[in-house]
């Protein structure tokens, strides 16, 4: 197995539970403490993923259907996790759906694809404010309609998430080293599978995946089709009361009218790797890039993002959170996968070898059932 993310993680649980000898090659588990993103690592840090991050929405509205249902069986899953795990990363606050009525001509009108997929959900109309009464801390648009999908929507931590596969992964038996899978050859019916690190394995089946970074560094004899586009996501600092005020407040999608964003999503105060809490807020904008090289992707979650956006972004969370005395406001970067279809790529290449990559934005939260769609695709070739 070659990726320790969501993908790879679920993936190595699901097979080594199903007496398979399983060895993982990549990231290193930050393990049950973890809180986020480990920012102090991250200048010298060759590991780079999207899941590097505290928290990840979840909910069973969706944009397709197939998304829908495998998210539904992740989620039904979660507690199952923490509890065989001992690591809890679910928090199931619920979602707060926000659009004009008929969406903002790029989405579908989610109401209309929460009606499709069976979600329960409590509405709002636009113009009638009394959902303010439960949540008066933040702000959104009369011209709106705010729907409240309950639990189990929410958010999850992806890094914690990880760490629980793990350990269940580890007690299955399977093994785990911390290095970068540098290149895969093939002979005499078995694949070579070198590391950075300088160590060779021999093994019948390897199964990539390696998320943006499935394509680089020769791993597969044909690439994945796959277009990558940078991500940037603005973190609110908020004093260690509003944390505890904020922090049973449901993550937000929300079809903002702004121009210059697109699609915004946010988390209630989490708290990160440096102590510090923060209310996350995501969105695509007219900034966002494709990107193509190695080094430029690893230029990219080296330095500070492009000062341009943070012009676009903090006046937007000022607005959603007015009550708020933000202590510090700055951005981060992401990257994001994408598949032609928009489903994640999961398939058998031929003699063994398997690609699972494109979370397309929306991977997390499903990232289990995925992984055990994965695991019974090696198991069927």
């Amino acid at each position: 197995m070659i990726g320790n993310g969501l993908f790879g993680s679920a993936t190595t649980r699901h097979l080594a539970e199903r007496g398979h000898d399983v060895l993982n090659i990549g990231a290193a588990s930050s393990g049950p403490d973890v809180r986020g993103t480990p920012e102090a690592n991250w200048p010298t840090h060759r590991v780079y993923s999207s899941h590097n991050d505290a928290a990840r929405l979840t909910r069973r509205q969706d944009r397709d259907p197939a998304w829908a249902d495998v998210t539904a069986r992740a989620v039904a899953g979660y507690r199952r996790l923490e509890e065989a795990s001992g690591i809890t990363f679910f928090h199931d606050v619920g979602c707060l759906i926000v659009s004009r009525p008929g969406g903002d001509g790029i989405n579908a009108d989610p109401i209309e694809v929460m009606g499709e997929t069976g979600v329960s959900f409590t509405l709002y109309e636009a113009g009638d404010s009394t959902w303010r009464e439960t949540w008066p801390s933040i702000n959104f648009p009369a011209t709106h309609y705010v729907a409240f999908e309950p639990s189990p929507a929410g958010y999850i931590q992806p890094k914690r998430l990880i760490a629980a596969q793990n350990t269940l992964a580890q007690r299955a038996g399977a093994a785990f080293l911390v290095d970068t899978a540098s290149r895969i050859s093939r002979a005499d019916g078995r694949f070579s599978v070198e590391t950075a690190g300088g160590e060779t394995f021999l093994a019948p089946k390897v199964v990539v995946c390696a998320g943006a970074f499935t394509n680089f560094n020769g791993l597969l004899p044909v690439p994945a089709p796959v277009s990558l586009k940078s991500e940037v996501v603005v973190l609110g600092e908020v004093s260690e009361a509003d944390a505890v005020a904020l922090g049973d407040a449901p993550t937000v999608k929300y079809l903002i009218d702004v121009v210059d964003l697109e699609g915004i999503y946010m988390v209630p105060p989490v708290r990160y790797d440096d102590g510090r809490c923060y209310i996350k807020m995501g969105a695509n904008t007219t900034l966002d890039h494709p990107m193509t090289d190695l080094d430029e992707i690893q230029e990219w979650f080296n330095s500070d993002t492009d000062p341009r956006y943070l012009p676009i972004f903090e006046p937007v969370l000022r607005t959603l959170w007015p009550a708020v005395e933000f202590v510090s406001v700055r951005t981060q970067p992401c990257l994001i996968t994408y598949s032609p279809d928009r489903i994640p790529i999961i398939e058998h290449q031929g003699d063994g070898l398997f690609v699972a990559t494109a979370g397309n934005g929306g991977g997390a939260k499903g990232s289990d059932a995925w992984g055990e769609r994965i695991a019974s695709l090696v198991e069927q070739n």
